[in-house]
């Protein structure tokens, strides 16, 4: 059935930070109707089904051992359309973020979702795991942006979900079930997303050197209270900064109490150096403020390179709970004498407390001491790294905890109705958490 199709055998691969995926078979499909025959042949044969990107995920979505891996990157990459009347960009799965928003520039917009991996991460990978990025704190996550979708069903039949429409009341909105769905619904092969005209507005980008992490939470809720909204608003603090510079040359002045990173509109310039004035920053826009940027960016691949395990926390709490969370993490940090570098996005309370280990021994155990702080602190264990195998447990605690045993019925009915063969990624996200809540 799969005559025709390139594939690979005896490949193996890991994810951006080690999970395994063992495939039985990498396939790359030129188009939509060789991902039909390979739908088709996975269920008649019950292999289980993955969908690869470009492998930047973070909390096992994409292990498996004898799947077929579905790699979407090396043909389905192309831009379909750019709508500059409609304010839409049309693309293929495989298409990478970066290489979207440079041809977007060229025609006067952007796609404001910016995942940390967005020179390396596909669209169709941050589409099925609604990523967030920088730019959260003002534009929102994936979800906020995807109008419509083409997908490939369990069954094999292809359907269209939505229009790319600003205003749409037609019907249960199933496209955003399936943004977020980490491929466990079906294979997703066209994406409609919304796109906006570049800012009109200078942007200026400020680096303020801060006097802890409470200082900047402290920072954060008096912008709140004066009703900036930033365009981004970001936290790296000592021990990322000193990876940073080692590792990468970043020249950053190694602070005690790191490194706080927001852009604004030229309007809120004024009053934001009035609320930093005790604090050392600089002031850059242009190129310099891209530099800025892209350290951000790198902050992760940074810290990478010092720990043989590092295991990425996405933890999101109320912004009025920021600096509770804080004394929460270091004391988690003190208690198991751990490296702990805090990466965040901490203008809409999304926390990356970057666990470092020299073996495995006590990383389950770390790994859930911090994701409940969100859980107990009415946040929610993921913003933007998702779910995959590793949080499935907590995600069925989160779920009762917040809202009733009744909703992960639900989600599990939706998986069961829509695959009901069990071969979309199986036994991760809504259906393990499921089962490892009935275990209980």
């Amino acid at each position: 059935m799969l005559e025709g199709i390139e594939y690979s055998q005896g490949e193996e691969r890991e994810d951006f930070v080690g999970f395994k995926i063992k495939p039985k078979i990498v396939v790359y499909p030129k188009n939509e109707e060789e991902i039909v025959k390979i739908v088709n042949y996975a269920r008649e044969t019950r292999t289980p089904i993955v969908t690869w990107g470009a492998g930047t995920s973070l909390s096992g979505h994409l292990m498996c051992d004898g799947c077929i891996l579905l790699d979407m990157s090396k043909y389905m990459n192309k831009i379909i359309e750019i709508n500059e009347i409609d304010w839409y960009a049309h693309v293929q799965p495989g298409v990478n973020l970066e290489y979207l928003n440079k041809e977007l520039n060229k025609k006067g917009f952007f796609f404001p979702p910016d995942p940390a991996s967005f020179f390396l991460c596909t669209v169709g990978g941050a589409t099925a795991n609604s990523s967030g990025g920088m730019r959260g704190v003002k534009y929102g996550t994936f979800r906020d942006w995807v109008l419509a979708l083409k997908v490939v069903l369990p069954n094999g039949k292809v359907i269209k979900l939505g229009e790319p429409l600003r205003k749409n009341r037609g019907g249960y909105d199933l496209v955003h079930l399936f943004v977020g769905s980490e491929g466990t619904l079906g294979i997703i092969t066209e994406i409609w997303l919304r796109i906006t005209p570049l800012p009109r507005k200078k942007i200026y980008t400020v680096l303020a050197y801060m006097k802890s992490l409470e200082d900047t939470a402290e920072t954060i809720i008096e912008l709140r209270k004066r009703r900036i909204l930033p365009e981004i608003s970001e936290y790296i603090d000592i021990d990322v900064i000193r990876a940073l510079n080692k590792n990468l040359n970043a020249g950053l002045k190694e602070s005690e109490g790191g490194a706080f990173i927001i852009s604004v509109e030229e309007d809120y310039l004024d009053e934001l150096k009035d609320i930093l004035k005790e604090r050392e920053y600089i002031i850059a826009e242009g190129e310099e403020a891209e530099k800025i940027y892209s350290i951000r960016a790198q902050s992760a691949i940074a810290l990478r390179a010092e720990s043989k395990y590092m295991f990425v926390e996405d933890i999101v709490v109320p912004v009025s709970k920021l600096i509770d969370a804080i004394k929460r993490l270091k004391e988690i940090e003190r208690k198991y004498n751990v490296r702990m570098p805090v990466i965040a996005h901490i203008g809409d309370g999304n926390l990356h407390p970057n666990i470092m280990l020299s073996d495995t021994s006590l990383a389950e155990q770390i790994f859930e001491e911090v994701a409940k702080i969100a859980i107990e602190l009415g946040g929610s264990i993921s913003g933007e790294h998702g779910i995959g195998y590793q949080k499935a447990k907590l995600l069925a605690e989160q779920i009762v905890s917040h809202n009733g045993e009744e909703v992960l019925k639900i989600m599990k009915g939706i998986k069961d109705l829509i695959d009901p063969y069990d071969i979309m990624n199986p036994n991760k996200y809504v259906e393990l958490a499921y089962k490892l809540w009935e275990k209980k």
